[in-house]
């Protein structure tokens, strides 16, 4: 099992630093493609959302991350007051005029699955890795 941990200042500079090493971490793991953007904008979503909705003075957000069984699991826990996991649903699909809440929406889309606990403050996305295709592992 690979595992990454890291805890940050809750600033959005700290979010971009968290997004960068937790692609490399994915990367070291085989993710690649596709597959390697999609983690890094869900991802940038979930820490973008930890640094400003669960932002306090002197706070910090956590990340951790392991790859089992071919799976990329990835946690963002904040000390924000979080939100009620059942108003999530609302963002299945945020109205196409909306000036905001298409993280969630985003989130969802791009990976398997999206899941909350600690009334909102911590989010969890899984991937699965999946196998190259010959032409992405032979350069051709």
């Amino acid at each position: 099992m690979l595992e990454y941990r890291a805890r940050f200042p809750n600033t959005h500079e700290a979010a971009v630093n968290a997004r960068h090493a937790l692609l490399d971490f994915v990367r070291l793991a085989g993710f690649v493609g596709t597959a390697l953007d999609d983690i890094e904008s869900a991802v940038g979503e979930a820490l973008a959302n930890a640094a400003e909705h669960g932002h306090r003075e002197a706070s910090a957000f956590s990340v951790h991350a392991k790859i089992e069984a071919r799976t990329l699991i990835v946690e963002v826990r904040d000390s924000g007051p979080g939100f009620h996991s059942w108003k999530a649903i609302d963002f299945l699909r945020p109205m196409s005029d909306a000036p905001r809440g298409f993280g969630i929406f985003i989130m969802r889309a791009l990976m398997d699955t999206v899941e909350y606990s600690e009334g909102g403050s911590c989010v969890r996305l899984t991937k699965k890795l999946q196998p190259l295709a010959s032409s992405e592992c032979c350069g051709t």
